[in-house]
């Protein structure tokens, strides 16, 4: 009844004078937010943006609804109280304001409708509402995954400007639960704070503020789902340096087999970010790793090339170093003696034709020519000796290139995973996220 009396030539389209009892002047009506943040979750960097489900209080004065002067001159009990809950079907002026960068958004039904409007009996009003909103984050992912976030929830008035409606923020201005963090499974809140973002536009300048939070992203799940299987992959790929060169069948399916990992890995990764125009942490990363997979493939195939490439020369030597062996024989030794025995001729056929490894020989300075001397003046056992020395000393190209490959790649991923910490694990200037 007391709002009916004072709803009677109430005009809900009309906006307060702007008095208040400490203030007795007309002008713009001052409105004083505070927001409770119940959770924040979602957060979408694909989409750019997070839920937040708050509750948004808002207070005014009107002096059109003070009853408390009406108290001695109506005598009822039931006036003598401070505040009065108005109805849903009470029209009230309340202030238009919306949330700037929200993308959608709704309010809370059930099991009522979640609010509450009040009346003081001094003519304040007290507004409160849980509401949750799809809000749009700007956000810079150079450093993702060890990026931080600043998103914002900003409001105004929508038709208001400065010289009607001026928001101010209440004491406390904002008040975040204490299980707001238990939604967020990749974030964690790592500071909040309010601020003023009014804004002059053609039509004049309207009020607003806004409620800027930071948000840590946690490192540990991206450490165990991508960092070290994809750092696993690249070992993997290193052991085929161990593999015989001539095992094709062992080798490049195991280098293949890694790299299409690493690329799926990639592509699942970026599947669920935007497609922004600047290198991210990440891509780095898994750029790195597909590049070190790639270079074993690579590197066997150069392995592979210079051990057939040598096998080749080897055998063009061998036929040649045959045909020079007889000639000399002919041109040294008697008629007579080219009647030589059986036994003598096929131990020097064995000297020529030797095991296949026998061209290390002549990589360290032998050839054929000094063999031949020392089998003439029946020095074989010291051949024989020499031969099998260079055996193991010497190397082909082939396996010379996987010995240094063992060594140069792990190095240079061990280089490149530290500059890669160093420069982002840095600690990132608030003022540039």
């Amino acid at each position: 009844m007391t709002v009916c009396d004072l709803l009677q030539d109430y005009d809900s389209a009309v906006r307060p004078s702007g008095r208040t009892p400490y203030n007795d002047t007309r002008g713009a009506v001052i409105v004083t937010t505070s927001l409770n943040i119940r959770s924040i979750s979602a957060v979408s960097e694909k989409n750019m943006e997070f839920v937040a489900q708050f509750r948004f209080r808002q207070e005014w004065y009107d002096d059109r609804l003070r009853f408390i002067e009406h108290q001695g001159l109506l005598s009822s009990d039931y006036r003598n109280f401070e505040f009065i809950h108005v109805a849903r079907d009470q029209s009230l002026w309340i202030p238009d304001t919306f949330f700037q960068n929200e993308k959608n958004g709704w309010y809370h039904m059930l099991n009522q409708e979640n609010r509450f409007l009040k009346i003081r009996s001094d003519g304040k009003l007290i507004y409160d509402r849980r509401l949750t909103l799809h809000l749009a984050c700007s956000m810079h992912l150079s450093r993702y995954p060890m990026d931080h976030q600043n998103c914002e929830i900003a409001f105004a008035s929508y038709a208001y400007t400065t010289a009607d409606i001026e928001y101010i923020w209440d004491v406390p201005a904002i008040q975040i639960h204490e299980g707001a963090n238990g939604a967020l499974p990749n974030f964690e809140i790592a500071s909040f704070k309010n601020g003023s973002c009014t804004s002059k536009t053609n039509t004049g300048t309207y009020s607003c503020l806004k409620v800027e939070i930071r948000l840590n992203r946690v490192f540990s799940f991206f450490l165990l789902q991508l960092y070290i299987p994809s750092s696993m992959l690249v070992g993997v790929a290193w052991v085929s340096y161990w593999i015989d060169w001539k095992s094709t069948a062992a080798r490049v399916p195991l280098a293949i087999v890694t790299l299409l990992t690493m690329i799926t890995t990639s592509h699942a990764i970026n599947s669920n970010l935007p497609p922004v125009s600047y290198a991210k942490s990440i891509d780095i990363w898994v750029g790195a790793c597909v590049v070190f997979i790639f270079f074993s493939l690579i590197e066997y195939a150069v392995v592979n090339y210079v051990g057939i490439l040598d096998e080749h020369r080897q055998m063009k030597k061998a036929a040649c170093n045959r045909s020079r062996l007889s000639n000399r024989l002919i041109r040294r030794r008697p008629k007579k003696t080219m009647e030589m025995q059986e036994g003598d001729f096929e131990s020097i056929e064995m000297v020529d034709r030797g095991p296949p490894r026998s061209a290390g020989l002549m990589e360290e300075g032998w050839t054929f020519h000094d063999t031949t001397d020392l089998v003439y003046i029946g020095q074989r056992k010291r051949v024989e000796l020499v031969r099998w020395c260079s055996v193991l000393s010497s190397r082909g190209r082939a396996e010379r290139i996987d010995i240094i490959a063992r060594i140069i790649f792990p190095i240079a991923f061990i280089l490149f995973n530290f500059a890669y910490w160093s420069i982002y694990l840095e600690e990132e200037d608030p003022d540039e996220s």
